[in-house]
């Protein structure tokens, strides 16, 4: 899997400062940042394999293909693609960091 989506959890409430807010709360809170950064990534995603890939990718959708299947396609059009999304994944919190901030 490309994100660990627990230690990415964790991660979120680390870096947003999370920790004490209401379990409730919290979860709505990570819902709506993980949206936001998952649609970043799929933005991110998009550009860089670029139109004639997209194209393959939305067949491979269509197709219902796995989680490992897709993660092998991203790959080979993103070789490294775990460090590009781990990469977005900086960038975001950063934006969001410097954005609370304020």
């Amino acid at each position: 899997m490309v994100i660990d989506q627990e230690a990415l959890k964790k991660e979120l409430i680390e870096a947003f400062h999370l920790e004490n807010v209401p379990a409730a709360k919290q979860e709505e809170l990570l819902s709506k940042i993980g949206e936001a950064l998952l649609k970043r990534i799929f933005l991110e995603t998009m550009e860089k394999i670029g139109d004639a890939n997209v194209k393959e990718y939305e067949a491979l959708l269509d197709k219902e293909t796995k989680e490992e299947e897709m993660e092998a396609f991203f790959e080979s059009k993103i070789p490294g693609y775990t460090i590009f999304v781990r990469s977005v994944v900086t960038r975001f919190k950063e934006e969001m960091a410097k954005d609370l901030a304020v």
